[in-house]
């Protein structure tokens, strides 16, 4: 227990937010907002998602700098932009949606007993699940790294606001574009590598 003054009467109370992580990695994935209680933070990791595709952030992104061609380049430059496929796409679903629409009880999974004792829940799992989940193929092959850097990048970003740590980053200017650089000579680095291993 806590002690008798504190804000949380013991550890699960103290929990404001329990974020489930589980078979993310492959292409494209499709994140519903299971529970109407957390979709405010559904909304919320969408809407940084939606903001990294807007800074060209997302390697997955067909409008990424490492996945245009010269003539996609010049679109571009004439604001000419491909649909992005977004991973969490119900941002705009209703509150007032049957219960049909609610997904989160037909998934059991680690979350469950925390919910059972009303921890909140943000369960980040896509569905379909991925073609190759419990299949002898489910290894590290099948992962798509562009995604994987992706969510390494969105659940980076989620946790930093979450924790209100503004303020705590170098964010310069000269240092984004040093870094973004970095990426783009290695995404440049592996095509070239990909490219020589198909020949």
């Amino acid at each position: 227990m806590h002690p008798a003054m504190s804000t949380y009467h013991n550890p699960l109370a103290s929990i404001s937010l329990f974020v489930l992580l589980d078979l993310l990695g492959a292409k494209d994935p499709r994140i519903p907002s299971y529970f109407r209680t957390t979709h405010w933070a559904y909304q919320g990791i969408a809407n940084l998602e939606a903001r990294l595709r807007d800074l060209g952030q997302f390697k997955s992104s067909p409008n990424h700098v490492s996945k245009l061609s010269t003539s996609s380049k010049r679109s571009k430059a004439r604001g000419q932009k491909r649909e992005e496929p977004l991973f969490f796409s119900e941002a705009n679903k209703n509150l007032n949606a049957g219960a049909s629409r609610w997904l989160g009880g037909m998934i059991g999974d680690d979350h469950v007993p925390f919910m059972a004792r009303g921890v909140e829940v943000l369960h980040v799992i896509p569905s379909p699940f991925p073609r190759v989940w419990h299949e002898i193929e489910d290894d590290g092959e099948h992962l798509d790294m562009d995604t994987v850097e992706d969510w390494a990048k969105l659940v980076t970003a989620f946790a930093a606001e979450w924790l209100e740590l503004e303020g705590f980053f170098d964010t310069s200017a000269a240092k984004r574009d040093e870094i973004q650089h970095e990426h783009e000579a290695e995404a440049l680095d592996r095509r070239k590598t990909a490219d020589k291993t198909e020949l």
